[in-house]
């Protein structure tokens, strides 16, 4: 065995170890890193790089800036010229000329309230949302990482996915979190500003569960105001390209940014006090790392010297031929201090990932239990108001006595000892029945056989668990299937064009 292999079994070991032990969902920290490897989205120099190129205005390279400037600074310069470049187009537009054209603008953004970097913030929203994908479907070739197949992409989102995620924060502008924990980028992932405090709708309507995200996303300053922690949501704390006004990018910007910080870092805390922590798609000397763990060292007593919950990932092209792998690293601080972290190097990230997934499973999709605690919340903060009785008694059983508790949740009662385990046969992820079938992918899987199989069948086998298939929560955009030996060789068949039989009583499938 290898030095790195013997690095890679001690690591998988440790993480398995810390997501056991802590009893609950990791919480990962989102660079860039991952959206560039995935899907070709622009560095923050490759994103000022492009907005100088775009500016016939401006006379240099983007080098002769960046080289006296930080990025912060050269986003404060570039705001003033992309101002004074909107206005001037402006300038030459007749808005009761119907021959008259305003090309590039928004005629919204010329409102005398609104700030000066609207009009910069409007591009990098424009460009970054014309790169990013909508679906992991709609990854290809072309935009994964040079260093990466679409394949080995694909197999690493997949395994990205059945961490299930306590919440992911990130400081990307991007939003391909959502194709990754939800279906597809869209809006209905987006939590409604005007409920932000909330349940994210209205208690009195109807809501189809579908309706609800997996993951919700909250923007910006919305993560100052929602009034208690929640789990499945997707954190923009540097703003994002669904709100261009939300965009963490100035000077001006990040120093706003950082007069909310004691707000902010109060919400953080609790993740990362009570949670395994990823940080992955930074470098380690980035400053939002330094700033996250800033945060972090404030959690930790003095005789703390290394915070054993905190991982950090890095990837390496040569990680295999390194003579030694370091177990900490070592990270400056805000503060001038120092913080040691566990240290990851790899050169794929299949075995973090799925030595992340290796806790216990979310036994219940993680917006029902998004609702059920906001809705919780606004239930029992409207009670003293809305005219109806409380069970005082009730609420205090259910809140003091976990019997109780589980007696509302719909737990089994009984001795867990005499309850047998329910054992499945199902241990085939997607990517290994696509192997095992001898298909390129589990996306080619799907569309290749089992899509064949409802077609001449007339029923989906993903849609419910049965003898081929199981998920452990229903039509989820992050459900973690398997597959069992009996799909294995019913997939084989189909692909062979043999005959074959779906062995499933017609009671047990789904109208």
């Amino acid at each position: 065995m290898s030095d790195f292999e013997d690095y890679r079994e001690e690591m998988t070991a440790d993480i398995e170890e810390t997501v056991t032990r802590a009893n609950c969902q990791p919480v990962i920290f989102a660079g860039t890193g991952l959206s560039i490897r995935y899907f070709g989205a622009p560095s923050w120099d490759g994103l000022l790089e492009k907005l100088v190129q775009d500016y016939d205005g401006l006379e240099q390279e983007y080098g002769f800036y960046r080289q006296t400037r930080g990025p912060t600074e050269v986003g404060q310069f570039l705001a003033e010229q992309y101002a004074e470049w909107a206005w001037s187009d402006y300038g030459d537009y007749d808005e009761d000329d119907d021959d008259s054209e305003l090309v590039g603008w928004n005629e919204g953004l010329f409102d005398h309230e609104n700030d000066r970097d609207v009009f910069l913030k409007a591009k990098i929203a424009e460009h970054i949302r014309a790169k990013t994908p909508k679906t992991v479907a709609d990854l290809d070739e072309d935009t994964v990482h040079e260093e990466i197949t679409l394949d080995e992409a694909l197999r690493e989102i997949e395994l990205l996915q059945e961490i299930q995620p306590h919440a992911v924060i990130t400081t990307n502008y991007d939003r391909f979190f959502e194709a990754i924990f939800n279906d597809e980028v869209t809006n209905d992932n987006l939590l409604d500003d005007d409920r932000v405090g909330s349940a994210g709708f209205n208690r009195d309507e109807e809501i189809d569960p579908e309706d609800i995200p997996s993951y919700r996303v909250v923007v910006g300053e919305q993560v100052l105001r929602t009034r208690y922690r929640n789990i499945g949501e997707i954190l923009h704390i540097h703003g994002s390209v669904s709100d261009p006004e939300s965009l963490v990018l100035t000077e001006d910007d990040y120093h706003e940014f950082n007069t909310r910080r004691r707000y902010l870092s109060s919400k953080m805390l609790t993740y990362f006090a009570e949670h395994p922590l990823l940080i992955v798609g930074y470098r380690p000397d980035d400053p939002n790392v330094q700033q996250v763990l800033t945060w972090a060292d404030e959690v930790l007593s003095d005789d703390q010297s290394i915070t054993e919950d905190i991982y950090f990932l890095q990837w390496d092209k040569e990680a295999g031929e390194r003579e030694e792998y370091p177990r900490e690293y070592n990270i400056k601080l805000d503060d001038g201090g120092n913080l040691q972290v566990k240290s990851i190097v790899a050169d794929d990230f299949d075995w973090v990932f799925e030595a992340f997934a290796e806790g216990d499973e979310l036994a219940v999709d993680p917006r029902y239990l998004r609702s059920l605690l906001a809705q919780t919340y606004d239930v029992v903060s409207s009670m003293s108001s809305g005219g109806e009785v409380v069970d005082v008694q009730r609420l205090e059983d259910v809140a003091t006595d976990i019997g109780e508790l589980r007696t509302v949740l719909g737990y089994m009662e009984g001795d867990p000892g005499q309850i047998p385990p329910i054992q499945f046969q199902h241990t085939y992820r997607p990517s290994d029945a696509a192997e095992e079938v001898g298909v390129d992918s589990f996306q080619n899987l799907n569309q290749d056989i089992i899509d064949q199989i409802e077609e001449d069948k007339g029923v989906n086998i993903k849609s419910f668990n049965n003898r081929y298939h199981i998920a452990f929560f229903e039509q989820s955009g992050v459900t973690p299937r398997r597959y069992s030996e009996e799909a294995i060789e019913l997939f084989r068949k189909v692909k062979d064009d043999e005959d074959y039989n779906l062995d499933i009583p017609e009671e047990r499938i789904p109208d």
